[in-house]
């Protein structure tokens, strides 16, 4: 006998629970040591501390399949206050913490069972340590290496990453209600944050019309919301920050702590108050994204899938027709970077719609999201269009088809007469884009206007400074460059410069350029 607690009786449960564990079956595994823990409770001879350790590492090990890492971690250190050098426990705890992104914590679990020096975990625990201190880094520094999937063309699993909140801060926007703001100066490609998504809904839909296919995704995806915020109360309260597109007044500032992970983050057990999904609803109609956007890449995702999802602190970045954010998507990840310069104190925005496109054509495009943009570039256009009757019928000459080639040329007549700024010529650029592109692409319209017109990468850096980076600009540079244009060390840095400004700082060269070479197909 072991105290109250028979041998026999306990090779059952052990037996009972090898099975429940092959099974998968976590509810009945984790009531199987509930029970073995109350037989172990009943007495304190040393016998028994070590059985209830061990069950209370099992239970924990149970918690966390079900996805309650604080009951996980409340048996964590109960066993641990027996036995502060339980293994097991320590490595269970660890893993426990850095799914909560509590990495430090979890580097001392993990250190301290190496330190223990048990041979038979040595393998696995470098393992452990060496992920951890990768993630640890990743959500101290906002530094991504994504060099390795990327040369191997996304083969095996989603890299992992760690939350991260860079110079950035939430304030009152000039825009409308809420935006968000650099705290210090920033450079193209830069990191602002990595952030996992509340929950995202996918789907490989036939076509852009598949409307029952998109309600399924939907319904999908909100039933994954409603299901985390019923168990989660520190995401419940992050989604009711969000503006429900009801009011742009008067709301609440929150404090960036509150995006860091903590454990408020974990589900308790507790019931949670019942849940206005109709104000749910709201806020998701407002700030739900979609990773096919202009303003957006995917890594990694199979052609035709579509994905729509949440992601908190991103929700609060504003449009904007000269933008200077883009973002990256790995997985569930969401890495928003800098498009292009950016000084402190300037609204971080991203497009909502196609901004290489006429003032007419975004005006029309974003009556769908409900507001008139009215950013510099926006109220510029607006001007030089009502004043200058010339740039009025380039415009109109642009809609009905004109001789491309020529349009450009007379617009940039326009700009040097009318001794139009910089910046200003990258919005105008941006806006006909489509013709500069069609000059570009074809050799016939180069060797006719070329001596007329700037050269690409002139044009590309111009858009590139007013309007920051964008993927369709890049690849037709790169395709130039291949092609036997100008390619000198100039032009190769600004195309890297322009690179990094379109997929931000997540990778070296080698795998910079590799994207984009296999991008005029990849790409696509």
């Amino acid at each position: 006998m072991q105290g109250g607690l028979g041998e026999e009786e306990l090779q059952e449960i052990r037996s009972e629970a090898t099975a429940l564990l092959l099974k998968e079956d976590w509810v009945q595994y984790t009531n199987l040591y509930t029970h073995l823990i109350s037989l172990c409770n009943r007495d304190d001879s040393s016998a028994n501390r070590k059985t209830l350790v061990s069950a209370l590492s099992n239970r924990a090990d149970g918690w966390s399949r079900l996805g309650n890492p604080v009951a996980a971690l409340k048996d964590c250190d109960l066993a641990l206050s027996i036995d502060p050098a339980h293994v097991k426990t320590l490595i269970s705890k660890g893993k426990v913490l850095m799914e909560l992104g509590q990495y430090a914590s979890a580097l001392e679990c993990l250190r301290a069972v190496k330190y223990l020096g048990n041979g038979g975990t040595n393998e696995t625990i470098r393992g452990l340590l060496e992920k951890c201190q990768n993630l640890e880094a990743i959500s101290r520094t906002g530094m991504v290496d994504l060099s390795g999937w990327v040369l191997s063309r996304f083969a095996g699993k989603v890299p992992e990453l760690a939350d991260y909140v860079g110079p950035v801060e939430v304030r009152t926007s000039g825009h409308m209600g809420r935006g968000l703001f650099l705290t210090k100066n920033v450079d193209a490609g830069s990191i602002l944050m990595i952030t996992k998504a509340v929950a995202t809904g996918r789907g490989i839909l036939s076509k852009q019309s598949d409307e029952q296919g998109q309600m399924v995704m939907w319904k999908n995806f909100v039933d994954k919301i409603l299901s985390t915020v019923e168990k989660c109360q520190k995401t419940l309260d992050l989604i009711l920050k969000l503006s429900n597109g009801e009011s742009y007044t008067d709301l609440e500032i929150p404090d960036m702590s509150s995006f860091k992970p903590d454990l408020g983050l974990c589900t308790s057990g507790k019931a949670r108050t019942v849940v206005d999904v109709g104000h749910v609803l709201k806020v998701l109609d407002v700030n739900t994204l979609t990773e096919e956007s202009v303003s957006a890449k995917v890594l990694g995702l199979n052609l035709g899938c579509r994905t729509v999802g949440l992601w908190i602190l991103p929700s609060f970045v504003n449009h904007s027709c000269s933008p200077n954010a883009r973002r990256v998507h790995v997985g569930d990840w969401l890495i928003l970077h800098a498009s292009r310069d950016i000084k402190a104190g300037e609204e971080v925005t991203f497009a909502y719609v196609d901004v290489l496109r006429p003032l007419k054509d975004r005006q029309e495009s974003l009556k769908t999201w409900g507001f008139e943009c009215k950013c510099a570039r926006c109220k510029f256009e607006e001007k030089v269009l009502g004043l200058s009757r010339e740039l009025r019928e380039i415009e109109d000459g642009f809609v009905k088809g004109s001789d491309l080639g020529c349009l450009v040329v007379k617009l940039e007549e326009i700009m040097r007469r009318c001794l139009v700024k910089e910046r200003e010529k990258g919005y105008i650029r941006a806006s006909f884009w489509t013709a500069y592109n069609s000059v570009f692409e074809s050799e016939r319209l180069v060797r006719k206007w070329g001596r007329k017109i700037p050269g690409l990468v002139q044009v590309a850096q111009s858009i590139f400074e007013a309007v920051g980076a964008d993927e369709r600009i890049l690849k037709l540079v790169v395709s130039r460059l291949k092609n036997g244009g100008n390619g000198g060390l100039d032009e190769m840095e600004r195309m890297m410069r322009l690179a990094r400004g379109t997929y931000g700082k997540v990778m070296k060269k080698q795998a910079f350029k590799a994207l984009i070479e296999a991008g005029l197909a990849v790409l696509s």
